[in-house]
């Protein structure tokens, strides 16, 4: 019962990240950007660990909100989502025990290739070239912070979640 009453917290920290990523923070130009790679990066993380709590409609809807708030061109972000969603699945199947070094290549990776992807998509929607600058400030510190919301989102992982029969919080029923 209690795991049922769970299961929405992987699609609330991830609407939570959103709306965190399209506020008017009044930063420098890549702060938006790097916030909304962390919002895929926080899909990674949740596809990885608990896929059946990431359906691909509902990541899907999670990228077009973020898409809408954005004011991008619709479908980028929610195209990006479910990369980072199939990224999550895929190293989930092939039970890859890589380690930290490779698993933090792979995760870059995937980050450089979502910023690249929404790169060049914004840059075609705007008709010209966007500044390279601000892209690989996101990234950098998108990449940088990454293992800080994945060591948070670890601890609520096995925090809230119960694990043969144990959880921080909840008692076995």
């Amino acid at each position: 019962m209690r795991s049922k009453l769970l299961a929405p917290l992987p699609m609330f920290v991830v609407l939570l990240l959103t709306l965190l990523a399209v506020l008017p923070w009044g930063g420098p130009d890549w702060l938006e950007m790097s916030l909304a790679l962390l919002t895929v990066g926080c899909i990674y993380f949740w596809s990885l660990r608990r896929p059946r709590l990431m359906p691909a409609v509902l990541v899907f809807l999670m990228g077009l909100l973020l898409d809408a708030m954005t004011h991008g061109p619709l479908g980028v972000w929610a195209a990006a989502a479910l990369v980072a969603a199939l990224a999550g699945r895929l190293a989930r199947q092939s039970q890859m025990s890589i380690g930290w070094v490779r698993g933090s290549v792979y995760i870059v990776a995937m980050l450089a290739f979502i910023a690249a992807f929404v790169a060049v998509v914004a840059s075609l929607h705007a008709g010209q070239l966007l500044a390279l600058r601000p892209i690989t400030d996101a990234l950098i510190a998108a990449c940088l912070t990454y293992p800080l919301l994945a060591a948070i989102l670890s601890v609520v992982d096995r925090a809230w979640f119960v694990r043969d029969g144990r959880s921080l919080f909840l008692r076995g029923d």
